[in-house]
């Protein structure tokens, strides 16, 4: 431990968070290691009572500072009685590249498959530009983990990309584009929290793909690419999660671009076709199924499933997974008691669904359990 001289922009965090505290709310959310957060860093109660731990992210972006603190302190500090307090410092700039030890890592959501081990420069070209492609109707958001546990956050809009390194040799990183520009775009993390991107942090897409070929293999983006050493406070805390604490927080990625959802992503949801390939006649719809009719279906369908052993389940609550389900079978359950095309294609998403490890069952499978799980 290290005695921390408080400095003015974390006095001004405390504030916020006191602010925050006396808010009277009792659906506030503090028991995250993120659920307080500033530009300089963030914490969260630890707890569930009065303590709490934040990182301090100093202004040189070289090391960052642990503090774990009780509430009176925080007040404390925040009234500027306090100016100095115990904390543990940590580099953030190491000294040397870490061991090469497995291979390159690409997430893009949340799911299993929203993920794929890295084995050739050109699977991942062709994987990013598939990220690129889908971006052009939203913006996405991408992980990047070198073979060294180096790391880079990429978000695409359009034709545009920003980047953020997260955890390199050289600290952490922001892409710098036209600094005129005043406008920002939003998108959300793979927790489904908001990140506002400025456009003044974006580059074309081009010279940014061959900056993130370049962290690959060297964990830097390239002279090419002017940066500075800041990263929104949304992504501070991702330069803790290595490549094994990503891995081991989901099941195992593909190894193959064809086993991913990348190209789901890109294929748009086929209409209903006849044995000879022709369109048919528009499928009856009956009144639409309420929340807890298609949480039901969605259930029976999950128990004939596993019945016939054509699913196996991860440790995901039931609940959550009907609920995902049951939005599937709202848009598309239907549909696919008719369509094989159309069958196939929900097969493959509901596989996708979290807490669903794998999901045997073909096209022709699902049809008929959708039918026979439709009605109770």
């Amino acid at each position: 431990m290290q005695l921390f001289d408080i400095p003015d922009d974390f006095r001004v965090f405390m504030k916020q968070v006191v602010a925050y505290l006396d808010v009277p709310n009792d659906d506030r959310f503090l028991d995250a290691e993120d659920a307080l957060q500033h530009e300089v860093g963030y914490g969260g109660r630890i707890d569930h009572h009065d303590t709490y731990r934040f990182i301090y992210i100093a202004a040189d972006s070289q090391h960052k500072w642990e503090l774990v603190l009780r509430e009176a302190a925080v007040r404390d500090i925040a009234d500027g009685l306090v100016i100095e307090v115990e904390a543990e410092r940590h580099e953030l700039v190491r000294t040397k590249r870490r061991t090469l030890i497995g291979e390159p890592l690409m997430i893009w959501g949340e799911y299993g498959d929203d993920a794929l081990n890295v084995h050739s420069h050109g699977e991942l070209v062709t994987a990013l530009d598939s990220l690129y492609e889908s971006a052009k109707a939203h913006p996405r958001m991408l992980r990047l983990w070198s073979a060294a546990d180096d790391q880079v956050v990429a978000v695409v809009s359009g034709e545009q990309c920003a980047l953020y390194v997260v955890e390199s040799l050289d600290g952490y990183a922001t892409s710098t584009g036209d600094q005129s520009l005043v406008e920002s775009f939003e998108v959300s993390d793979h927790d489904g929290k908001p990140l506002a991107v400025p456009y003044a942090d974006c580059i074309p897409w081009d010279r940014a793909r061959n900056a993130l070929l370049q962290f690959v293999d060297h964990g830097n983006l390239g002279p090419e690419i002017r940066v500075e050493g800041r990263i929104p406070s949304l992504l501070l805390m991702m330069g803790d999660i290595d490549r094994r604490a990503a891995l081991g927080a989901r099941v195992e990625p593909p190894r193959t671009l064809s086993r991913s959802s990348l190209p789901r992503m890109l294929t748009p949801i086929p209409g209903a076709i006849d044995a000879e390939g022709e369109l048919t006649a528009p499928v009856d719809v009956e009144t639409p199924l309420g929340i807890e009719q298609l949480a039901a279906w969605a259930r029976r369908l999950i128990e004939l499933l596993d019945k016939r052993e054509l699913i196996e389940l991860g440790k995901a609550n039931l609940d959550e997974i009907t609920y995902q389900l049951g939005s599937l079978l709202q848009a598309h359950g239907t549909e696919a008691q008719f369509s094989l095309d159309t069958a196939d294609w929900l097969a493959n998403e509901i596989g996708a669904v979290r807490g669903i490890s794998k999901l045997f069952a073909t096209g022709g499978d699902l049809q008929i359990a959708l039918r026979r799980s439709r009605d109770g």
